[in-house]
C-alpha cells in the first residue's frame, strides 16, 4: 500500500494573529510546560502575562464576547462601552 504525507505551510504570526486571547494564552502555557520559554519570559502585547484568578477570566471572556458581538449591540449600549473605554485612555 503507498504511503503518502501531508504537508502545510502556516505562517506563524498569521497563525498567531487568527487566535483569540484565550487560545494564545493557552499557547503560551504549552510552551512554558514543554519547556520552550520560561515563565519569566512571557509577554502578551509588551504585557507580563500572569496567571489569571476568575474574576479576571469572567472579565477577559465577556470582553471577547462583546467584541465579536458589536452589531447586536444596540447605539445607547455602544456608546456606553465607548465611553468607559475613554475614562482610561491615557493609562495606554
Amino acid at each position: 500500500m503507498p504511503e503518502f504525507t501531508t504537508e502545510i505551510d502556516i505562517d506563524p504570526s498569521e497563525f498567531i494573529d487568527l487566535c483569540s486571547r484565550k487560545e494564545k494564552e493557552r499557547l503560551i502555557e504549552i510552551l512554558i510546560e514543554d519547556g520552550h520559554i520560561q515563565p519569566d519570559q512571557t509577554t502578551l502585547n509588551g504585557e507580563k502575562v500572569r496567571k489569571q484568578n476568575i474574576n479576571d477570566k469572567i472579565f477577559f471572556e465577556s470582553l471577547e464576547k462583546l467584541s465579536k458581538c458589536r452589531d447586536l449591540l444596540t447605539l445607547e449600549e455602544e456608546n456606553f462601552i465607548n465611553n468607559l473605554a475613554n475614562k482610561f485612555k491615557y493609562l495606554r
